[in-house]
């Protein structure tokens, strides 16, 4: 385990897994230093947490870490225009207005929001957070006796936020737009949503349904365990028809959940929510991009937070952390919260085309919306030394850039996007008997992770790496990824993955420092 004096870890407790990320910025470049996750099942959280921060490899003393669920309040509220000094003084005496705990119980934090043109020049809108102070204290607590002590407790939802705007398309703010953007991590136990209008934050949601009615929607259709079907669920295979059809009442439940907010906010902000975007653990089920996106009627992306990242082989399993992107969105956010990081929007337009990974078999596992492998196939410079690579993504499109807020409520919306294609399950025939797709299924654990041995070999992320023709490199670090065909009949290049050495340059710091007893949030 090294330590980087730089470095940001976003920590993310989940009630299904803890994931973890490091980041360090070079200059105008964007390195993920260290990844890990484990599922939690029957496990204590506190030893979960422990192993994915040693696993994680990097020591740092600035972590993030995020509380989420009903005891966190998250209200837009009036008040009159004060100056910075004096807001909070405001909320805290007012709180019992806002808020059903009393102010004694709560952890409060504020924040003014953008003006917008309508608001009367004596009032101003102001973002209110209250968390019940036991419950940060808990999660405190837990995370101390993992071994670490967090800087700052941030929200699930802003994180969100955050790692969309730093990620992202990240196209400028235009005050005379009237479309927002729905971004919705879908996790295990619950869906968060944040529906965001430039760099405002217009509303935000949490709903509690999520992959675990998915899930359970599942199982009483074939009868099968839960474990069994979330092992299907990441690679179906010739199950997915059989799957979605037993799955499509909760995908209508969340959508109807959905379909709420997005009429609450067109109606109390007179603005049209054009688009979706998905991440979390449960976005990553093949098809449920289209899928929503039928119910919506609105054009639905899964996000790739990785698309505008320097990834580092040697640190850590990239196919691992290609296959589970998405689920990374608010550990990335996490840690962008007190990154220090002038730009925004690194994915790009490439941001919008994260695809499910290819089954066992090496079959598509659902009908590509982004036709172009391009936009997965990072390059290493050619001025790069060959004991020092890091995977480097391809140049995002040219869109404008601007200087993220420091808080955690500055993002960018991005560009309106075609409607995806009309989603069509496989023409394989349903399965009556779930064993047949249990077999079908990877041999990997539940969350999707892959491992190196040869049965696994057609199981390969768009990460690729491009050598030159004089390149060499040994047998043991060669990995093919083989020549398939979409259901689009469109041909997939055969491509070469190097992984290589990293030197890091960072100095050792001392991890001893006086700390706050109790982060702000």
């Amino acid at each position: 385990m090294f330590r980087a004096t730089k470095t940001v870890i976003g920590l993310d407790v989940g009630s299904y897994a803890v994931k973890a990320v490091a980041l360090l910025p070079h200059g105008d470049r964007l390195t993920l230093q260290g990844y890990a996750q484990e599922r939690i099942g029957t496990q204590e959280p506190v030893e979960v947490i422990r192993r994915v921060l040693e696993q994680l490899g990097v020591r740092s003393r600035r972590v993030v870490s995020s509380v989420s669920g009903r005891s966190v309040i998250v209200r837009q509220v009036e008040t009159p225009r004060l100056a910075a000094n004096e807001l909070k003084a405001h909320i805290s005496y007012e709180a019992d207005k806002y808020i059903p705990f009393g102010s004694d119980e709560v952890i409060i934090d504020c924040q003014p929001l953008p003006d917008r043109t309508e608001d009367k020049a004596t009032a101003m809108q102001v973002l209110l957070v209250a968390v019940r102070r036991g419950f940060v204290e808990d999660h405190i607590s837990q995370l101390r006796n993992a071994g670490m002590t967090p800087e700052i407790i941030d929200v699930d939802v802003f994180a969100l936020a955050n790692a969309y705007e730093l990620l992202g398309p990240g196209l400028a703010n235009d005050p005379e737009s009237k479309t927002a953007t729905a971004l919705i991590d879908v996790g295990a136990s619950k869906s968060n949503i944040a529906i965001i209008q430039g760099t405002r934050l217009l509303f935000t949601r949490e709903v509690y349904l999520a992959g675990n009615e998915i899930t359970d929607a599942i199982v009483r259709t074939f009868n099968e365990p839960a474990e069994n079907v979330e092992r299907i669920k990441s690679a179906p295979g010739e199950a997915l028809e059989a799957l979605i059809d037993a799955a499509m009442p909760a995908f209508e439940d969340l959508a109807n959940e959905i379909r709420l907010s997005f009429d609450y906010v067109e109606g109390q902000f007179e603005a049209q929510v054009n688009q979706v975007v998905l991440t979390g653990g449960s976005s990553q089920l093949p098809g449920i991009a289209d899928i929503l996106g039928n119910i919506l009627g609105r054009p639905v992306h899964v996000l790739d937070p990785l698309a505008g990242m320097d990834l580092v082989p040697s640190h850590y399993d990239v196919h691992s952390l290609d296959a589970n992107g998405p689920s990374l969105t608010i550990a990335l956010g996490l840690a962008a919260h007190i990154l220090t990081f002038p730009q925004t929007g690194l994915g790009g337009a490439n941001s919008h085309g994260w695809q499910p990974r290819q089954s066992r078999d090496g079959s598509a596992a659902s009908k590509p919306a982004v036709p172009s492998p391009a936009a997965h196939a990072p390059v290493i410079t050619s001025n790069t030394p060959a004991s020092n690579q890091i995977i480097q993504p391809p140049e995002p499109l040219q869109v404008p850039m601007q200087l993220r807020t420091p808080p955690p409520m500055a993002f960018s919306a991005p560009p309106i996007a075609p409607p995806p294609p009309i989603f069509t399950p496989p023409s394989a025939s349903p399965i009556a008997n779930m064993d047949a797709a249990l077999d079908a299924a990877l041999p990997d654990d539940d969350m999707g992770q892959s491992g190196g041995d040869s049965a696994n070999e057609n199981q390969r992320s768009g990460l690729l790496v491009v050598l030159d023709e004089d390149q060499e490199m040994p047998p043991s670090e060669r990995h093919e990824r083989g020549t398939t065909s979409s259901s689009a009949g469109i041909k997939r290049p055969t491509q070469t993955l190097k992984v290589e050495s990293f030197d890091d340059d960072e100095g050792a710091q001392d991890k001893s420092g006086n700390l706050p007893e109790l982060p702000r949030l």
